[in-house]
């Protein structure tokens, strides 16, 4: 049987340093390897399981980037088909304005038997862009793999570290005495990716990762269609999501470090006839679909929140009559939260986010979306914290798009 987790996320950026110097000064995430290249510099942080790569290339000549000499193609770890610039004419960042963007592109993921993976890509007509390949050093020895999601440049770098004892991956070096950010983890793993798709996009992609990864329909909410998804259509909001999982006790497929051994990916797409909204937006400025923002899980929202904010992160605040809807208020007092704290830091809460729940047991989730990291107004990360509830409530959704939204209009003014 295959069994997956995930064991890294990977942005592609023009300047990696500030980034890297963002996450582990605002963010509280760890720096634990490095490696510099003839091509690329990179760094490797964690906060608790959550791993990010982060990739500079050392020319911005998108030519460059995919004709790489020979040497590249054979260095441990990277070829140029890991690379998002370097995955031929199906990437959308590497369009024919050869304009850089910033992106988050890669979503590697841990397995048990890196060559049964990619035989059922195969079988499946999926893309097989790097095959199984063997790299070690000191620590070890790794396989991996890549195949390219159907999604934009999404890539999976598939992996199987089991034989393999350093921090991340032959080829990086350790860096030593490295800050708390794995000990004493501001946020403990990655609870969900979401991708921002064209219209009508949703329904390709669930098919290609059930046939490819083994990941089965995940209803988000207990409102959801199974054609349609889960849609919001209202005078100010038109959006359609619809999530995939795989669950560790699945016969093939993919499963989380998280508590509820899932592994969950959410597909938003604007519904037609919208006026300007986030995921044209990001579909604009990202050049094509793409990962739109990663969940990080906290065990204290509050706790999060308030560092970030005390380092400087930005976030998107919930409209100011959030707090004032209809039977809001009652939610929060139901669930025992202070809901001054809750205001004054701008987190959400949804006690309706459980699609399937016949149980008694109070079950809802928290949740606030920071600001875009890029110059582009594309990739943003989301802080969430759950208490027992597996999906997303309709609630949060909305309050969370108006937010979104509204930073955008004001950015744009």
């Amino acid at each position: 049987m295959d069994s997956f987790s995930l064991h890294h996320a990977e942005y592609y950026v023009s300047d990696g340093e500030k980034l890297s110097r963002d996450l582990t000064n605002k963010y509280k995430f760890a720096l634990i390897a490095k490696r510099s290249i003839k091509s690329h510099n990179q760094w490797v942080l964690c906060s608790g399981n959550a791993k990010f790569l982060i990739t500079q290339p050392k020319t911005f000549d998108v030519s460059d980037a995919i004709t790489f000499t020979e040497d590249h193609l054979v260095d441990p770890y990277i070829s140029n088909q890991y690379l998002s610039l370097g995955i031929n004419s199906a990437v959308n960042i590497a369009n024919a304005s050869k304009t850089f963007v910033n992106t988050v592109c890669n979503i590697a993921l841990k397995v048990k038997d890196v060559k049964h993976c990619v035989q059922r890509v195969c079988q499946a007509g999926g893309e097989v862009l790097k095959p199984p390949n063997v790299i070690s050093d000191i620590n070890g020895s790794v396989e991996t793999a890549i195949i390219k999601s159907c999604i934009g440049n999404v890539i999976h770098t598939i992996v199987d570290d089991s034989k393999y004892k350093g921090s991340f991956l032959p080829g990086f070096e350790d860096v030593d005495n490295p800050c708390s950010g794995c000990e004493n983890p501001l946020v403990t793993h990655i609870d969900h990716v979401t991708f921002a798709c064209a219209l009508g996009a949703s329904g390709k992609i669930l098919k290609w990762y059930e046939n490819n990864l083994g990941m089965n329909r995940f209803y988000i909410n207990s409102d959801e269609d199974t054609d349609d998804g889960f849609v919001i259509d209202t005078e100010d909001i038109g959006i359609r999501l619809k999530a995939f999982e795989y669950w560790k006790c699945a016969e093939t497929g993919l499963y989380s470090q998280g508590p509820d051994n899932s592994l969950k990916f959410v597909i938003a797409e604007a519904l037609e006839g919208q006026g300007p909204n986030q995921i044209d937006t990001f579909l604009e400025e990202h050049r094509g679909d793409g990962i739109q923002h990663i969940g990080l899980h906290t065990e204290s929202i509050v706790n999060a929140v308030s560092t970030l904010q005390e380092q400087g992160v930005n976030f998107v605040e919930p409209p100011y009559t959030y707090y004032t809807e209809v039977g809001k208020l009652k939610e929060m007092e139901e669930i025992n939260e202070d809901v001054e704290v809750l205001k004054k830091y701008g987190i959400l809460v949804d006690n309706e986010a459980d699609p399937d729940t016949d149980s008694s047991e109070q079950r809802y989730l928290m949740q606030k979306f920071t600001q875009p990291l890029f110059d582009e107004k594309t990739f943003f990360l989301e802080i969430i914290q759950r208490f027992g509830a597996r999906g997303f409530g309709s609630g949060n959704i909305t309050a969370l798009w108006r937010s979104m939204q509204a930073y955008l209009s004001e950015e744009k003014s």
